[in-house]
């Protein structure tokens, strides 16, 4: 292994003494070495001592389209050239006018608006919140209707709303908001009410339907055998998202190494 050179040394030093990450265990990291990204090209990324890494997860979902392409990075710059933000609260601005109506020209029918958001946990919090705002304001909206419908072992942002609709027993609960008690758990895995503690059964159950359609294999509304929420009198929404990449992916499941 080549030797560590004093900057990347010390910039280690700074980032264990100053940083806090995301997802990672503190207590491991200040004890591991670490790789310090500068630089990106395509699909590579470059740490400060020159070694090339494949960004394999698209440094983390958001970088799709890979790094220094130069169609994306002439688009930033011209527009720090103008401003670099302005706020939607109260004023608009001209690229948030014209990406939202090509946003509309190629969604599916029936969407006609586009609210911002900068990350999918946000956006979870606002899809929340709307869903929930619609029951208790709209004259046709039913304000009974409080709680979500999620996928056991699901995950949909860290933020606490998204945790909230997590389908895990170690979720964080929100005591005293209209997200708690959030859920109802569809058993894909294993249904339980989450925070309870030990996990209790849930008094329903449900049955998927699945077809084939085009090569693909699509997933139909669920069908609940008996329930209150069988005639939709306290489900505001339903959220999905594959478990595969959710919080089944992220712990083991029961029984697993």
């Amino acid at each position: 292994m080549d030797p560590i050179s004093p900057r990347t040394r010390q910039l280690e030093e700074d980032d264990k003494k100053y940083l806090w990450h995301p997802f990672t265990q503190m207590s491991d990291w200040i004890q591991e070495e670490i790789v310090i990204i500068e630089e990106g090209d395509g699909c590579w990324l470059k740490d400060v001592d020159g070694r090339r890494y494949l960004d394999g997860v698209s440094s983390l979902w958001t970088n799709v389209h890979g790094h220094r392409k130069e169609p994306l990075d002439r688009a930033l710059k011209d527009q720090v050239d103008k401003i670099a933000h302005s706020t939607l609260l109260g004023l608009t601005n001209v690229p948030a006018i014209q990406l939202a109506k090509e946003l509309i020209e190629i969604a599916p029918q029936g969407l006609t608006r586009v609210f911002y958001s900068d990350s999918g946990s946000t956006a979870v919090e606002i899809a929340l919140k709307m869903a929930f705002q619609y029951h208790q304001q709209c004259p046709r909206g039913y304000p009974s209707k409080t709680r979500y419908v999620c996928l056991s072992n699901s995950y949909h942002g860290d933020t606490i709303g998204s945790v909230s609709v997590g389908g895990s027993t170690c979720s964080i609960p929100c005591t005293g908001s209209c997200f708690s008690p959030p859920t109802a758990l569809l058993p894909l895995s294993a249904t339980g009410v989450p925070w309870a503690s030990p996990p209790v059964r849930a008094p329903w159950t449900a049955s998927w339907k699945w077809r084939k359609s085009s090569g693909s294999t699509l997933m139909r509304s669920p069908r609940w055998s008996s329930s209150p929420w069988s005639r939709g009198l306290r489900a505001s929404w339903c959220i999905l998202e594959a478990t595969c990449v959710g919080y089944g992916n992220c712990a083991p499941a029961t029984g697993s190494s």
